[in-house]
C-alpha cells in the first residue's frame, strides 16, 4: 500500500508540473530518461571490456554466448546516442521555453554526488555482499 501511495502522489505532482509548466515537465522526463541511460554505460562496458580481455566473468542465470559482445557494442552506441542527443532542445530556435534543461539538470545532480561522496558519502557506503550465482 506504501509504495501504491508514493507512486499515486508522485504521478499527481508531475500532473501539476505539467500544468503549470510543459518545459519543467519534459525536463523531468528528459533527465529521467538520459539518468537511466548514463547508469547502464559503465556495467555494459566494464564487463564488454573484461571479455575482449579473457578475463573471468561471473555470469548470472543468462547470457548471451558469442553474441555478447556484439550486443555490448551495440547497446552502447545506442546509449551513446542517447545520452548525447536527447538534451538536444526539440525546436529552433531556443527560447526560455521550449529550452531543455535535462542536460544542466543532470550536470547539477553528477556534481552533487561527487560533493556528497567527497564530504560524507564515502564513509557511510558499504560494499555490498556477493551473490555466487551456480548455473
Amino acid at each position: 500500500m506504501n509504495a501504491l501511495g508514493l507512486v499515486s502522489v508522485v504521478s499527481f505532482l508531475l500532473s501539476i508540473i505539467y500544468v503549470i509548466s510543459t518545459t519543467a515537465f519534459n525536463a523531468i522526463i528528459s533527465l529521467q530518461t538520459i539518468s537511466l541511460s548514463v547508469s547502464y554505460i559503465p556495467p555494459i562496458l566494464f564487463f564488454m571490456l573484461r571479455k575482449i580481455r579473457g578475463e573471468h566473468i561471473s555470469y548470472g542465470p543468462f547470457k548471451l554466448g558469442r553474441y555478447g559482445i556484439a550486443t555490448n557494442v551495440l547497446a552502447l552506441a545506442y546509449l551513446l546516442y542517447v545520452v548525447i542527443w536527447m538534451p538536444f532542445p526539440t525546436m529552433l530556435p531556443v527560447t526560455g521555453s521550449n529550452m531543455n534543461y535535462a542536460g544542466p539538470l543532470l550536470g547539477t545532480i553528477i556534481v552533487g554526488a561527487l560533493v556528497d561522496w567527497t564530504f560524507s558519502g564515502h564513509k557511510r557506503f558499504k560494499v555490498p555482499v556477493s551473490q555466487n550465482w551456480t548455473m
